[in-house]
């Protein structure tokens, strides 16, 4: 993905749209992503200049949305210390006083590391590992993709964003690399070791379920994750385990699932969930592309060994061939996850 800032020039031409069969059984999960498709950028701050507006979605692909109402809580909150760790203090409490600078980079595996207010290096923090798309690097998840600096997930926990080895996000190549990387940091920052959390978006959503499932891997330290289109590998259910799956309505980056379905089913059926689904509303927001409001949503599945969420929405700020499409990271996404993350502490 290259995203499309305003005034840049034409996409890359020559590529098609993936073919998202899931693989066999215990197969290295593969990326599905496409590198010409552009994820719009955020409106340009003031003084910064002009360029082109964002597409305007097509009507016929971007589902209908409802009024816009005010979200209960669409604006961050302030930085807080969290209350005493429940999950123990990580070994690198008190290796190190004070701020780190911030962010602090790590050269192998290369990752950006991001500190909220009242960081010591004495009071443990849950920490978020947030893993890139397709034709991405962290820094474009942090600045561009997800857009975390000033958001409640920055101004409350330690942020590691890190970048895949290659183009994307490969198994039997990265994973090692991410056990290396979350022995280094639980060994010199101060780190709640039971509030590990971990946010994907596309290819690095895929790496999540991939962790979790595949027979290499089978992660059990997240508290926590949200997968953020990503899709069905077919892997064998893992341990339950709190999830929220944000997938588009017509995402075209999945072809042969635009609208979730069959993705929500591997985290439905590992979290043994057998109840029906009911409506959650956490209110709208307006998408970066066009500023219509967006309709996030979200419901809660029922009868689950753990919580059980998926956000089914219609942001249309992700061009696919110039078309929007929904496989982007939509705008109410940073406070839901926020939101989700701190009700398992």
């Amino acid at each position: 993905m290259v995203p499309a800032f305003p005034g840049s020039g034409a996409t890359p031409a020559g590529a098609t749209n993936p073919n998202t069969q899931a693989p066999p059984n215990g197969a290295p999960s593969t990326n599905n992503e496409t590198t010409q498709v552009n994820q719009l950028a955020p409106t340009p701050m003031a003084g910064s200049g002009s360029g082109n507006p964002p597409a305007q979605p097509d009507s016929s692909q971007t589902p209908a949305t409802p009024p816009a109402t005010q979200p209960p809580a669409m604006q961050p909150t302030p930085p807080a210390t969290p209350p005493p760790a429940t999950g123990g203090a990580s070994a690198g409490c008190g290796v190190s006083q004070g701020m780190p600078a911030n962010p602090t980079t790590i050269a192998d595996p290369n990752t950006i590391l991001t500190f909220p207010q009242g960081y010591n290096g004495s009071t443990p923090f849950p920490i978020v590992f947030a893993f890139h798309g397709a034709g991405r690097t962290n820094t474009d998840m942090r600045m561009v993709d997800s857009r975390t600096p000033g958001s409640q997930l920055e101004n409350n926990y330690v942020m590691a964003f890190v970048k895949s080895q290659g183009n994307a996000w490969d198994l039997p190549t990265d994973y090692p690399r991410f056990q290396r990387l979350i022995t280094q940091v639980l060994a010199e920052r101060c780190i709640d070791t039971g509030h590990i959390f971990a946010m994907g978006h596309s290819s690095g959503a895929q790496f999540i379920a991939g962790m979790l499932g595949d027979s290499r891997a089978r992660e059990t330290r997240f508290a926590a994750v949200v997968p953020v289109s990503s899709n069905n590998l077919n892997n064998p259910a893992w341990t339950p385990l709190p999830t929220l799956l944000i997938h588009g309505l017509m995402d075209t980056q999945r072809p042969n699932d635009l609208n979730g379905a069959q993705d929500i089913s591997q985290y439905a059926k590992s979290n043994q969930c057998t109840g029906g689904t009911q409506p959650v509303n956490i209110g709208t927001c307006n998408s970066i592309a066009n500023n219509a409001a967006v309709n996030p949503g979200c419901v809660s599945y029922n009868g689950c060994a753990k919580t059980t969420l998926f956000c089914n929405h219609n942001d249309p700020n992700y061009l696919d061939n110039g078309t929007p499409t929904n496989h982007g990271w939509p705008c109410f996404a940073n406070n839901e996850i926020f939101t989700f993350f701190e009700a398992t502490r």
